[in-house]
């Protein structure tokens, strides 16, 4: 049994809260049924078990948000009521594929992380290999047993550190690489199902134990403040851009509250339950909200703690403290500390990593006795990266911060028991993303995509929120259960420009199928608007293109204007959640001649900074082969590399901007070939930058067609 608030000790010991937020939007199309997206089930098998098998190994003690979104999938996925369109393309024979479906394999079965997974593997690189880098995959040259050997190689990306260390199964076909068996794929998912049925009755079990703290967040993770009234965008972004719908509905965010509590209930058993508000988003009625309707505590980010302070957070001290607003208790997470681990340790040295955060939050300790550090962050997503699923690294931060003194890991229910929180005289508007919500509004493509659930909610409801609010012992109706999910954050996410996805499309289908759905459960007649596309139907580049082939002097200098007219223009920003700390590379320049492909970087001063004389910055490139290009800050080297081996030195000068001539001739480049690249800055041999800071961003490499192209033209 894990200690209780009450074991405490030393009222110095600083209290780390660590919070795990796992989320998943539903990606069943409410019309058909069909689920269009196996993410749930994909981190059912890599992650949620994986995190409670090192939390019950370690005897660490850890607070887990779970969406109820999420909690739904996993429910239907345990009792075999998912029709899940990439799984049963995974169970069927090869032979018995069409065309089409073989084509949806080769363009979708590479979705891993492709260092870690991919490259790692000379079967699955093969395979990668095979299919080539133009941007349409080619299926031709794939025969029975190669797809076989993909469906099975793509469900071994997909496990973890847990099921590849006790599954016998999962070690023998890693060991066997490749040739596989039909009656060894059907195996490998058997394996797999099992451990997604699990998922939820461990998640119950750790909780009953008091081991873990499982908190949620409302109904379908919807921006909690923007439900309430779209006009509070413009509290911390004045100007911003708005729909010209006036949404404003105050009882469907009471509605996400309550039955996100209720979701969480009937599944893990009644108790109180803290919420961390989808996207850290909070506004005084949306707290006002969860106060009401009982919520034990919310959290958010420690941007919204300094613009609430009349004084900002100039002493830091103040961080580490609870508070409350509308008697509610508050938390404010470390920025750095959480984004170090999402976004930045996974380049370094696990050793060094945990070091490194302890250091920090013995610091910490120093600053703050008897304090409480929140560290929040998404707990499925950024282990891709990190060596091992993040096994090692977890399980090595875990043991150390309950061996280190003066540190105790509880849960957040359990550090509000032992502080007075400080009440706030006001709570500035925000999330956890630039502490405002211009990921959400603003842009054209979101703004609407608010503009249509205005018009479906107008046209389909007349008092059914309000009922379901008075009647709150009853189950919602299938009406008002596809508003709440319409409502969902993550439709809205990937409008716009600052995220990109090769599924965007499948998103944008799912918000209007939402909508649309709210039509068919009146017998209404949605409108045309609904089949047509918010975000463009072709995947467009983030950036530009270059306009022709050009040969840049490498001296640092920005020069000539001509000099780099005609370059492309790589957009590093776009990725995942961003990592907060305000200073990034946001864009690289780039072109080529017949002989070299030329990077420009303009932040060089940025760069210098964050490694150091002795640091290096590195463009890690992908096209048919990953390659690192590194070059020493201090001016001595510039090489290319393939799995640790030098290929060739390039040239690079960094003075007021950094320039690159990379020789094509290593790449093996060809006209048409897609190339993908990640920007990282490295001090004493550890990753202290990268770009974008999730994924990768990429380019169409066209060679001497462009200068065919523009001399058509």
């Amino acid at each position: 049994m894990a200690p209780s608030a009450t074991d405490s000790k030393d009222p110095k010991t600083l209290k780390i809260c660590i919070l795990w937020h796992m989320h998943q939007p539903d990606y069943r199309d409410p019309i058909s049924g069909q689920t269009l997206l196996p993410w749930t089930w994909l981190h059912g098998v890599k992650d949620y078990g994986e995190m409670l098998e090192t939390i019950v190994e370690t005897d660490a003690r850890v607070t887990v948000n779970l969406v109820p979104s999420l909690l739904e999938q996993l429910e239907r996925y345990a009792n075999g009521e998912t029709e899940d369109r990439w799984l049963a393309l995974l169970s069927r024979k090869p032979e018995e594929l069409v065309d089409a479906e073989r084509q949806f394999m080769v363009e979708h079965f590479f979705s891993v992380n492709e260092e870690t997974q991919i490259f790692a593997h000379p079967r699955y690189h093969e395979l990668f290999l095979q299919r080539g880098t133009q941007a349409r995959p080619d299926m031709e040259g794939f025969n029975q047993q190669d797809l076989l050997d993909l469906q099975v190689w793509f469900l071994l990306a997909w496990t973890g550190s847990h099921l590849r260390r006790k599954s016998p199964l999962v070690a023998e076909l890693l060991q066997q690489g490749g040739s596989y068996h039909e009656d060894q794929k059907q195996q490998l998912l058997n394996c797999c199902h099992a451990e997604v049925q699990r998922t939820l009755m461990f998640h119950r079990q750790l909780e009953e134990s008091g081991q873990i703290e499982i908190s949620v967040t409302p109904y379908a993770h919807p921006i909690l403040p923007l439900l309430c009234d779209l006009h509070t965008a413009q509290d911390p972004s004045p100007g911003l851009p708005l729909p010209a719908a006036e949404f404003r509905y105050p009882e469907d965010a009471r509605l996400q509250v309550r039955e996100g509590l209720r979701t969480a209930n009937r599944i893990f058993g009644q108790r109180q339950r803290g919420m961390w508000p989808a996207e850290g988003g909070v506004s005084e009625a949306a707290v006002k909200i969860l106060a009401e309707e009982g919520a034990l505590w919310a959290a958010t980010d420690e941007d919204i703690l300094a613009r609430s302070l009349s004084g900002g957070l100039t002493d830091r001290s103040k961080l580490y403290q609870p508070y409350q607003y509308c008697d509610l208790p508050l938390l404010f997470r470390d920025r750095e500390l959480s984004d170090r681990i999402g976004f930045l340790y996974a380049g370094w040295d696990g050793t060094d990593a945990v070091n490194d955060l302890l250091q920090r939050l013995q610091g910490i300790s120093k600053l703050a006795p008897g304090g409480t550090v929140a560290i929040i962050l998404d707990g499925e997503n950024c282990w891709e990266r990190y060596a091992d699923n993040g096994y090692p690294f977890l399980r090595d931060f875990y043991l150390a911060l309950q061996q280190a003194p003066g540190l105790e890991m509880t849960t957040v229910k359990d550090a509000l028991q032992q502080s007075e929180p400080v009440p706030l005289d006001r709570l500035a508007a925000g999330s956890w993303i630039r502490s405002d919500f211009t990921t959400w509004v603003g842009h054209a493509e979101e703004n609407l995509a608010w503009e249509l659930l205005h018009q479906a909610r107008k046209e389909t409801f007349t008092d059914e929120v309000r009922t379901a609010l008075d009647h709150p012992d009853e189950p919602l109706s299938d009406l008002v259960r596809g508003l709440l999910r319409a409502e969902g954050s993550d439709w809205f996410w990937w409008y716009g420009d600052e995220h990109a996805s090769t599924q965007a499309a499948i998103f944008d289908r799912l918000f209007r199928r939402h909508l649309e759905g709210l039509y068919h459960v009146q017998g209404l007649s949605a409108p045309t608007q609904l089949h047509h596309a918010i975000k463009p139907v072709s995947i467009k580049l983030a950036g530009f293109e270059p306009t022709a082939c050009f040969s840049p002097d490498i001296d640092g200098l920005i020069g000539d204007y001509f000099e780099w007219l005609a370059a492309g223009c790589i957009e590093l920003s776009v990725g995942g959640a961003m990592y907060a700390s305000g200073e990034g590379l946001k864009k690289l320049h780039y072109g080529y001649d017949p002989d070299y492909l030329y990077f420009r970087a303009d932040q060089a001063e940025m760069i210098s900074r964050l490694g150091g004389q002795k640091g290096v910055f590195e463009i890690r490139l992908t096209a048919k082969e990953l390659f690192h290009l590194r070059y020493s800050l201090d001016g001595k080297e510039f090489g290319i590399y393939r799995a640790g081996e030098l290929l060739e030195r390039g040239r690079a000068v960094s003075d007021q901007v950094l320039e690159m001539a990379v020789p094509l001739k290593v790449l093996q480049l060809h006209p048409g070939d897609m190339v993908s690249l990640s920007c990282h800055v490295y001090k004493d041999q550890r990753e202290n930058g990268r770009w974008p800071t999730e994924g990768s961003a990429s380019f169409c490499y066209r060679g001497a067609v462009l200068e065919e192209e523009n001399w058509l033209v």
